[in-house]
C-alpha cells in the first residue's frame, strides 16, 4: 500500500487508475445515452411544432389569401368599371374643351393678324 488507502480489492495506483477510467466511461456512456435521448426528443418536438404550423397555415392563411385575391380580382373590376365610365369622359371632355379653347385662341390669332395686315 503506497498511499494507505485500501478499498476492497483496489490496493495499487495502477488498480485506482483502472477504476477510475472504468468510472469515466460508465459516466461518459451515460452522457452518451442522455443526449441521444435529448436530441431525438428536441427532433420529436420539432417535428411535431412543424406539423402544428403547416396545419394553421392551411386552416387559416390559405383561405386569407384566397380571400384577399377575390378582393383584388373585385377591385380591379372596381377600378375599369369606374375609369371606363366616369374618367374617360370626363378626359374626353376636357380634351374637348382644350382643343376648342386653343382653336380660338388659334382663330383670334390669325383674325388678329389679318387686322394688323389690311390697317
Amino acid at each position: 500500500m503506497v498511499l494507505g488507502l485500501h478499498v476492497g480489492y483496489v490496493n495499487t495506483p495502477e488498480e485506482w487508475r483502472d477504476l477510475f477510467i472504468m468510472a469515466f466511461c460508465a459516466a461518459a456512456i451515460i452522457a452518451l445515452l442522455v443526449i441521444i435521448f435529448v436530441t431525438a426528443a428536441s427532433g420529436f418536438l420539432t417535428i411535431g411544432i412543424l406539423r402544428r404550423i403547416r396545419k394553421i397555415l392551411k386552416e387559416n392563411v390559405q383561405p386569407t389569401t384566397a380571400n384577399i385575391r377575390d378582393t383584388t380580382q373585385n377591385l380591379k373590376g372596381t377600378v375599369s368599371y369606374i375609369s371606363d365610365t366616369a374618367v374617360r369622359p370626363v378626359v374626353s371632355a376636357y380634351g374637348m374643351a382644350a382643343g376648342a379653347k386653343r382653336f380660338v385662341g388659334v382663330v383670334t390669332k390669325v383674325a388678329g393678324r389679318n387686322k394688323k395686315a389690311k390697317g
